[in-house]
C-alpha cells in the first residue's frame, strides 16, 4: 500500500504508544492526523485533530485512508468493569464506526498478547487461544470482537507483549527507582523467560503493515530475543552505571509475599514465563534494530537522566 499520498489518522497522539506511531509516521514523511481528547500542539509533521472523548458518540472523522487506535487504559488497578468499558471498547468500536464512515480502507488496533495470559508455559502465537487473565485483557479481547463487527474487512489486530522504552509505565519504573537507591532485590534464584518490545520497534511493525498490501489480521509485537528477570535487571543496572545487587530468595517466598500484599499480578510478570513468537511481524520484513538488552539500558539511562539520584 502506497501511503505517500494518503492519510493516516491515529488515536492517542500524546500517549506512550500513540506518540511513537505518529513520530515513526512523521519521520517517513507519512500525513497524519494525531487523536486528541482538547488541542494540544504536536510535533512538526503530524497535524492535531481533535475528537474529545472516544467513548462518547458523536464524533466524526475526516476522508482518512487508514485509522490506527491507539488510545486506551492501561496499569490501573482496582478500576471499574464501567471504566474499562468505556475507554478500551466503547471508545474502539466509536472510532471503528467512525472509521468507516470516513471511508477508511483500514483500521489498526493496538491490543495486548496478554489476551493469552500474563503466563504461559508454551511459546505464544498468533493461533494460540485466548486465555485472558484480568479485567484489562478481557477488555482488549472484547474490543477486538466487537471493533471486527463495526469495521469489518481491512481489521488488522497488533498484540503487544510489554512494550518497553524511555518513560515506560509498569513494572519497569518500579525496579528502576529501587536499583537507583541500592536496593538489593531478591531476583537471583528466578530462572524465566519473557517477551518484551521496544516503543520504536513495535512503531517499526506498525510502519510495516501498514506498507503491506496484504496484511495479515493479526501480529504479535514481540523481540525475537527472549530476556530472564535477572538479565534484565542486569541490563537495567548496566544502563544506570551501578551493580545489580541481586540476592536469591526462595520463589515461593516470593510469591507468598506478593500474594499477601495484593500483587500477585506482579509477580506473574517477574517470576512467570512468556514468551511470543513475532512471525508475522518478521515475514513483514520487520528486523529490530538492537538488541533487547540494548533497549532496557536505554531506558534506565532516560530515567537516570530524568531522574537524577541525589
Amino acid at each position: 500500500m502506497s501511503l505517500s499520498a494518503n492519510q493516516v489518522f491515529c488515536s492517542g497522539a500524546t500517549g506512550y504508544i500513540g506518540g511513537a506511531i505518529l513520530r515513526a509516521l512523521a519521520a517517513e514523511g507519512i500525513p497524519a492526523l494525531g487523536g486528541l481528547r482538547a488541542l494540544t500542539p504536536l510535533p512538526p509533521g503530524i497535524t492535531p485533530f481533535v475528537t474529545g472523548d472516544l467513548s462518547v458518540t458523536g464524533f466524526q472523522l475526516p476522508p482518512v485512508e487508514v485509522v490506527i487506535h491507539a488510545a486506551g487504559l492501561g496499569h490501573r488497578r482496582h478500576a471499574s468493569a464501567r471504566t474499562w468499558r468505556r475507554a478500551n471498547i466503547d471508545s474502539a468500536v466509536n472510532l471503528a464506526r467512525a472509521a468507516r464512515a470516513a471511508g477508511a480502507k483500514r483500521f489498526i488496533l493496538i491490543s495486548t498478547a496478554h489476551i493469552h495470559g500474563r503466563v504461559h508455559d508454551r511459546l505464544v502465537t498468533d493461533t494460540t487461544p485466548p486465555n485472558p487473565q484480568d479485567a484489562y485483557a478481557e477488555s482488549k479481547l472484547r474490543a477486538e470482537h466487537e471493533v471486527a463487527a463495526a469495521f469489518g474487512l481491512g481489521l488488522t489486530i497488533i498484540r503487544p507483549v510489554a512494550v518497553i522504552g524511555p518513560g515506560c509505565p509498569g513494572n519497569i519504573p518500579l525496579l528502576l527507582k529501587l536499583l537507583s537507591r541500592g536496593i538489593p532485590l531478591p531476583f537471583a534464584g528466578i530462572e524465566n523467560q519473557r517477551s518484551f518490545i521496544d516503543r520504536e520497534e513495535l512503531a517499526r511493525i506498525i510502519l510495516a503493515v501498514l506498507r503491506s498490501p496484504h496484511p495479515p489480521e493479526s501480529v504479535l509485537a514481540a523481540h525475537p530475543e527472549n530476556i530472564s528477570t535477572p538479565a534484565l535487571v542486569r541490563a537495567l543496572a548496566e544502563g544506570l552505571d551501578i551493580p545489580a545487587r541481586l540476592f536469591a530468595c526462595p520463589p515461593r517466598v516470593l510469591q507468598a509475599a506478593t500474594t499477601l500484599l495484593g500483587r500477585g499480578a506482579m509477580w506473574q510478570s517477574l517470576a512467570g514465563n512468556f514468551t511470543a513468537n513475532p512471525a508475522a511481524a518478521r515475514q513483514l520484513g520487520w528486523k529490530p534494530q538492537q538488541s533487547l538488552e540494548e533497549s532496557f539500558r536505554q531506558t534506565s539511562r532516560y530515567y537516570n537522566t530524568t531522574y537524577p539520584t541525589p
